[in-house]
């Protein structure tokens, strides 16, 4: 009776759900760390709104008529959600990126080797 041990090079199949785990464990990682990374520094002109100090500091630097301070000061609420919405996708996307390309690559390197 001889019993052979088999490596993950020799059995296919093995090699493949060793693949599937490593990408897997390789992409859970990266979403954990990489959110952690790019949402626990936020800069605070992104979530500033109208009662934070540094807006407020802002604001007061708008002078002239009512109407004139409010367009101004809209200008400032107005720029800060524009600016803190392109800097929130693009964190998104730097975070999400990353992952679908591993799965992609993965899922095409199986199919070719089936």
């Amino acid at each position: 009776m001889t019993m052979s041990i088999s490596s993950p090079e020799a059995d296919p199949e093995r090699r493949r759900r060793l693949g599937d785990r490593l990408v897997t464990l390789g992409c859970v990682a990266w979403l954990a760390l990489a959110s952690w990374g790019f949402f626990h520094n936020v800069p605070p002109e992104i979530v500033d709104n109208h009662h934070a100090k540094t807006m407020q500091e802002r604001m007061r630097t708008c002078e002239g008529t009512f109407q004139q301070r409010y367009d101004c000061k809209q200008a400032f609420l107005l720029s800060g959600e524009r600016w803190g919405f392109a800097v929130a996708l693009n964190r998104l996307a730097l975070i999400c990126a990353p992952v679908l390309t591993a799965a992609i690559v993965w899922a095409v390197l199986r199919r070719r080797r089936d």
